[in-house]
């Protein structure tokens, strides 16, 4: 079985979504077309909740415990 290096872009960002490194400087070939081809979707899976939203999520949790 082959292991390969995964990573998430949430990493990547600072607070306001900006990019703190270039992401594309180590891809090659294959991987930048692909990360071109996916960047738009992943975009709109970033999702930027409310300070309330959270604290009800937490909330919530909590009362199952």
């Amino acid at each position: 079985m082959l292991m390969g290096e995964t990573f998430t872009l949430n990493e990547l960002t600072n607070q306001n979504g900006v990019m703190k490194t270039d992401v594309t400087e180590n891809l090659e070939g294959d991987e930048l077309m692909f990360y071109h081809s996916l960047r738009a979707e992943l975009d709109l899976l970033q999702k930027m909740p409310r300070l309330q939203t959270i604290h009800y999520i937490l909330d919530y949790s909590k009362s199952l415990r």
